[in-house]
Protein backbone atom coordinates (compact mmCIF):
# COMPACT_ATOMS: atom_id res chain seq x y z
CA UNK A 1 0.00 0.00 0.00
CA UNK A 2 1.18 3.48 -0.91
CA UNK A 3 -0.04 6.53 1.03
CA UNK A 4 -1.14 9.45 -1.15
CA UNK A 5 -2.20 13.02 -0.44
CA UNK A 6 -3.89 15.30 -2.98
CA UNK A 7 -5.05 18.91 -2.63
CA UNK A 8 -6.86 21.39 -4.83
CA UNK A 9 -10.09 23.30 -5.35
CA UNK A 10 -13.72 22.46 -6.04
CA UNK A 11 -16.35 24.46 -7.88
CA UNK A 12 -20.07 23.64 -7.95
CA UNK A 13 -21.05 23.40 -11.62
CA UNK A 14 -24.73 22.46 -11.15
CA UNK A 15 -27.19 21.75 -8.33
CA UNK A 16 -30.63 20.28 -9.05
CA UNK A 17 -32.56 19.61 -5.83
CA UNK A 18 -36.16 18.42 -5.58
CA UNK A 19 -38.40 17.01 -2.89
CA UNK A 20 -39.07 13.28 -3.04
CA UNK A 21 -42.38 13.99 -4.78
CA UNK A 22 -40.61 16.04 -7.48
CA UNK A 23 -41.23 19.64 -6.38
CA UNK A 24 -38.42 22.25 -6.38
CA UNK A 25 -37.11 22.20 -2.80
CA UNK A 26 -37.35 26.01 -2.42
CA UNK A 27 -41.15 25.82 -2.90
CA UNK A 28 -41.66 23.57 0.15
CA UNK A 29 -41.51 25.17 3.61
CA UNK A 30 -40.37 23.43 6.79
CA UNK A 31 -39.52 19.76 7.11
CA UNK A 32 -38.94 17.92 3.86
CA UNK A 33 -36.97 15.11 2.23
CA UNK A 34 -35.00 16.00 -0.89
CA UNK A 35 -32.60 14.56 -3.44
CA UNK A 36 -29.95 16.70 -5.13
CA UNK A 37 -28.03 15.85 -8.29
CA UNK A 38 -24.82 17.87 -8.08
CA UNK A 39 -21.85 18.23 -10.41
CA UNK A 40 -18.49 19.50 -9.12
CA UNK A 41 -15.35 20.54 -11.02
CA UNK A 42 -12.14 19.42 -9.29
CA UNK A 43 -8.80 21.13 -10.02
CA UNK A 44 -5.37 20.48 -8.56
CA UNK A 45 -3.70 17.16 -7.78
CA UNK A 46 -6.96 15.39 -8.67
CA UNK A 47 -8.63 17.11 -11.64
CA UNK A 48 -11.94 16.00 -13.06
CA UNK A 49 -15.70 15.97 -12.65
CA UNK A 50 -17.54 14.84 -9.53
CA UNK A 51 -21.09 13.56 -9.97
CA UNK A 52 -22.87 13.37 -6.64
CA UNK A 53 -26.30 12.32 -5.36
CA UNK A 54 -27.31 13.82 -2.01
CA UNK A 55 -30.26 12.65 0.07
CA UNK A 56 -31.31 15.26 2.61
CA UNK A 57 -33.71 15.57 5.50
CA UNK A 58 -34.55 19.14 6.43
CA UNK A 59 -35.51 19.72 10.07
CA UNK A 60 -35.49 22.68 12.43
CA UNK A 61 -32.36 24.70 11.57
CA UNK A 62 -30.53 21.70 10.07
CA UNK A 63 -30.36 19.67 6.88
CA UNK A 64 -29.00 16.15 7.45
CA UNK A 65 -27.16 14.80 4.41
CA UNK A 66 -25.79 11.59 2.98
CA UNK A 67 -24.31 11.19 -0.48
CA UNK A 68 -22.30 9.05 -2.88
CA UNK A 69 -20.00 10.82 -5.33
CA UNK A 70 -17.89 9.53 -8.22
CA UNK A 71 -14.99 11.71 -9.35
CA UNK A 72 -13.96 10.93 -12.93
CA UNK A 73 -10.44 11.93 -13.96
CA UNK A 74 -8.14 11.10 -16.88
CA UNK A 75 -6.38 8.62 -14.55
CA UNK A 76 -9.44 6.76 -13.21
CA UNK A 77 -12.27 7.28 -10.76
CA UNK A 78 -12.68 7.78 -7.02
CA UNK A 79 -15.85 6.93 -5.08
CA UNK A 80 -16.63 9.01 -1.99
CA UNK A 81 -19.32 8.71 0.70
CA UNK A 82 -20.44 11.94 2.43
CA UNK A 83 -22.34 11.95 5.76
CA UNK A 84 -23.07 15.23 7.48
CA UNK A 85 -25.26 18.21 8.15
CA UNK A 86 -25.72 21.81 7.15
CA UNK A 87 -26.55 24.30 9.87
CA UNK A 88 -24.74 27.59 9.31
CA UNK A 89 -21.90 25.76 7.55
CA UNK A 90 -21.21 22.33 6.05
CA UNK A 91 -20.18 19.62 8.52
CA UNK A 92 -19.24 16.30 6.95
CA UNK A 93 -17.27 13.11 7.29
CA UNK A 94 -16.14 12.00 3.84
CA UNK A 95 -14.69 8.56 3.15
CA UNK A 96 -12.89 7.40 0.02
CA UNK A 97 -14.43 3.98 -0.60
CA UNK A 98 -12.86 2.74 -3.84
CA UNK A 99 -11.42 3.71 -7.19
CA UNK A 100 -10.38 2.55 -10.64
CA UNK A 101 -7.28 3.07 -12.79
CA UNK A 102 -4.57 4.91 -10.85
CA UNK A 103 -6.95 4.96 -7.86
CA UNK A 104 -7.82 1.22 -7.95
CA UNK A 105 -8.72 0.02 -4.46
CA UNK A 106 -8.29 3.49 -2.93
CA UNK A 107 -9.38 3.79 0.71
CA UNK A 108 -9.09 6.85 2.90
CA UNK A 109 -10.61 10.16 3.89
CA UNK A 110 -11.38 13.52 2.34
CA UNK A 111 -11.73 16.97 3.85
CA UNK A 112 -13.57 19.75 2.05
CA UNK A 113 -13.49 23.30 3.40
CA UNK A 114 -16.32 25.44 2.01
CA UNK A 115 -16.02 29.23 2.05
CA UNK A 116 -19.03 31.53 2.41
CA UNK A 117 -18.80 32.45 -1.29
CA UNK A 118 -19.32 28.78 -2.28
CA UNK A 119 -15.71 28.07 -3.24
CA UNK A 120 -13.94 25.12 -1.64
CA UNK A 121 -10.59 23.44 -1.14
CA UNK A 122 -10.09 19.70 -0.75
CA UNK A 123 -7.55 17.36 0.78
CA UNK A 124 -7.69 13.66 -0.10
CA UNK A 125 -5.60 11.23 1.97
CA UNK A 126 -5.77 7.63 0.79
CA UNK A 127 -3.91 4.39 0.24
CA UNK A 128 -3.71 2.49 -3.07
Amino acid sequence: MVRMKATGTIEVKSWDEKTWDGRPYQEVEGRKLTEAHVQFAYAGDVSGVGNCRYLMSYGDNVAWTTAIEEITTDDGTLVLRHVGAYRTSVEAVIEILDGTGAYAGARGAATIDWAEDGSATYTLEYEV
